[in-house]
C-alpha cells in the first residue's frame, strides 16, 4: 500500500530538481511514491531519476495544472507537494511517515525556512501562510477538489479553503523540514514585479 504520494510540478528547473532528487531518492521506500509532472518541457533527464514522470504535451503556465495531474495519478493515502526548485531535509519522508503512523489527522502543518528566515508552525499559521508545500493532506479530504488553472498566483489559498477541513495536527518536534527557495524567474517573483497578472483573463 502506498502511504504517501509526493507531487512535484516541473518547469525548466533541472539543476534544482536533480539537487532535490539527491536528497529525496535515498529516502523513498515501497510505501512512498514521487510523481514529477513535466509541464510541457519534454525534459528527458527526468526519466533517468527512476520515479514516476508524466510529461505534459503543452506548457500550462501555472503550477495548478501539473499539480492536478499529480492528484489524478496519486495512489497514496496522504499527499504532499514539493516544488521542483525547493529543498527538503534528509529526514523529510521519515518525519512525515512517523506522523502518519502515529496519529490520525486530515491535514498537518510543518515548519519551513528560507535563506533568511525560519517559520515554525505552533498552532494555526498566519493568514498569509497558505502554501500547500508545508502541509500533509489526507487524500480523502481532497476528494475531487482541484487547483484553479486560471490562477497564476495564490492558487494555494483557494485550494486550501476547499480542503483544509476536519482534524488538524502539527509537527512540532522537528520544525524545519522544508526550504523554500525564491528565484527571480518563478511565478511569485514575476507577479511581484508586475510581469504577470494573478489570474488569466
Amino acid at each position: 500500500m502506498i502511504k504517501l504520494s509526493i507531487i512535484t510540478p516541473f518547469y525548466n528547473t533541472i539543476r534544482q530538481t536533480k539537487q532535490l532528487a539527491n536528497i529525496l531518492l535515498k529516502q523513498l521506500t515501497a510505501e512512498v511514491e514521487w510523481i514529477i509532472i513535466d509541464d510541457g518541457t519534454n525534459e528527458s533527464e527526468l526519466d533517468t531519476l527512476g520515479v514516476k514522470v508524466i510529461h505534459l504535451a503543452d506548457n500550462s503556465g501555472t503550477a495548478s495544472v501539473p499539480r492536478n495531474v499529480g492528484l489524478d495519478n496519486a495512489l497514496g493515502k496522504y499527499i504532499v507537494f514539493v516544488d521542483s526548485d525547493d529543498e527538503v531535509t534528509e529526514n523529510y519522508i521519515e518525519t512525515i511517515i512517523n506522523k502518519i503512523d502515529s496519529e490520525d489527522f486530515d491535514y498537518c502543518y510543518f515548519g519551513w525556512k528560507t535563506k533568511d528566515y525560519d517559520y515554525p508552525i505552533e498552532e494555526e499559521p498566519q493568514e498569509w501562510n497558505t502554501c500547500v508545500w508545508n502541509c500533509i493532506y489526507k487524500k480523502e479530504i481532497i476528494g475531487n477538489n482541484r487547483f484553479n488553472p486560471k490562477i497564476y498566483i495564490g492558487e494555494d489559498s483557494e485550494f486550501n479553503k476547499l480542503v483544509r477541513k476536519g482534524k488538524r495536527s502539527n509537527i512540532k518536534d522537528i520544525l524545519y523540514i522544508y526550504k523554500w527557495n525564491e528565484r527571480n524567474d518563478n511565478l511569485s517573483s514575476l507577479h511581484r514585479d508586475g510581469l504577470i497578472p494573478r489570474e488569466r483573463e
